[in-house]
């Protein structure tokens, strides 16, 4: 019996509340409003464990339902304000009228949204991918950080900054996505040059063998399944000494950066204690007349 009557007492002290608040257009106002906030919430805490899949598709729809519960709530909000009142009673008695005034006050929101849902349709980045844009002359590089219904955050590389950049303009750029297919490999080239008094097969397999020994290379060859030896190429025959050339791949853009400076870091260690190596550098002879 006491669980029943506190259960009508709280039901009974709920409908009070709404009563009051729905009585009078300023309470009820803050009502909305901090419902909106709480809702907006809300979906931020539903949609938290997918915010490490990367999915472009849930940041995107993530954006649109916060997009269309301001737009709903705010328009609620607005007809209780006696400013605005008249004009939103306007709005909704005209369907027509709803899109003219939607088309042209939210040309440019709207743009982005269908531009939103076709990127999110076709999947060119997703959440996490490093990608380069260039955008209006001006080249961007970082991560995707989320797509809302308005616009796409990457974090800068360089900078570390976040940059806004309209789902419109983010559908018409170029964007080069390191991560694209899945196989999320980087590579580059890691060059050096030995004179030709060196004993070049001996500074190739000491290359070779300090290369397939760091430890970023050697995880992504032991992930793949990489048996094939490192090969290194002798990529010119310069006036100071003999250029070569091998390619450095791992499975990301920050680990290729790390691993190669380990690399020449250890492979200036191996070839001076190496009597049969020496580096390659330019020299230059001053010759005194007597």
């Amino acid at each position: 019996m006491g669980g029943n009557e506190n259960y009508e007492e709280l039901k009974w002290s709920l409908k009070t509340f709404l009563k009051m608040v729905t009585s009078d257009d300023l309470y009820y106002s803050l009502f909305l409003l901090v419902l909106l906030i709480v809702l907006i919430k809300l979906i931020d805490l539903v949609f938290y464990p997918f915010r490490r899949r990367g999915s472009i598709l849930v940041s995107f729809l993530k954006g649109c339902l916060k997009v269309f519960l301001i737009a709903t709530i705010g328009m609620r909000i607005c007809s209780l304000i006696p400013v605005l009142s008249d004009f939103t009673s306007q709005i909704l008695m005209s369907s027509s009228l709803i899109v003219v005034v939607l088309g042209f006050v939210f040309q440019e929101g709207l743009s982005n949204i269908v531009h939103g849902f076709i990127l999110s349709a076709f999947k060119p980045f997703k959440v996490g991918d490093r990608v380069r844009i260039t955008l209006d002359g001006q080249s961007i590089t970082g991560y995707i950080v989320l797509m809302d219904a308005r616009h796409t955050v990457i974090q800068n590389v360089t900078n570390s900054s976040h940059v806004i950049i309209p789902n419109a303009k983010m559908d018409t750029c170029v964007i080069e996505n390191n991560y694209f297919d899945g196989n999320q490999t980087s590579s580059s080239f890691l060059d050096l040059s030995v004179t030709y008094e060196s004993d070049l097969e001996r500074a190739i397999e000491i290359m070779a063998r300090t290369i397939e020994r760091n430890p970023y290379v050697k995880q992504l060859r032991e992930e793949k399944n990489i048996t094939d030896p490192i090969g290194i190429m002798v990529r010119e025959l310069g006036e100071s000494g003999v250029a070569l050339r091998a390619t450095v791949v791992t499975k990301t853009v920050e680990e290729n950066f790390q691993a190669c400076s380990e690399i020449r870091r250890d492979l200036v260690k191996a070839f001076h204690m190496d009597p049969t190596i020496e580096f390659a550098y330019p020299h230059m002879q001053i010759a005194s007349e007597r």
